[in-house]
């Protein structure tokens, strides 16, 4: 699935702060360790929402939310409660749309959506004079 680096998320969290969720032996730096496991845990989730590994079309939606599985799963391993955890509603919501795409309630195909006009649009001004 997704593979991330600490690096990768300095983006979304400050570096400082990134160090302190990952800091587990208290040496002011973060912990390879700690990140793959958290990493792991955050692309499980995203399997276990498919069943398994997701479809190939769905990659860029599964890497996005493991990103964010993956910072929400950061702040939890510090004992951040959910009110002030930044990334834990972003989560949910990644989890309940990676659910409609597995299950095909949502589609990322605008093609099979209704979103694309295939039909050539009859549009008229009111003198019906194109000019």
């Amino acid at each position: 699935m997704a593979a991330l680096t600490i690096e990768q998320l300095i983006g979304d969290v400050p570096e400082q702060k990134l160090t302190e969720l990952l800091d587990d032996d208290c040496d002011g730096n973060a912990d390879e360790t700690a990140f793959r496991a958290a990493l792991a845990s955050a692309n499980e989730r995203a399997a276990a929402i498919f069943g398994g590994d997701a479809p190939p079309q769905f990659a860029a939606a599964v890497d996005h939310a493991v990103r964010v599985f993956l910072l929400d799963i950061l702040y939890r391993r510090r004992g951040t409660p959910d009110e002030a955890n930044p990334w834990a509603g972003l989560a949910s919501e990644e989890a309940a749309r990676l659910r409609a795409l597995a299950s095909g309630t949502e589609n990322i195909d605008a093609s099979t959506d209704g979103v694309v006009i295939s039909k050539p649009a009859k549009v008229y001004n009111s003198t019906g004079l194109m000019s």
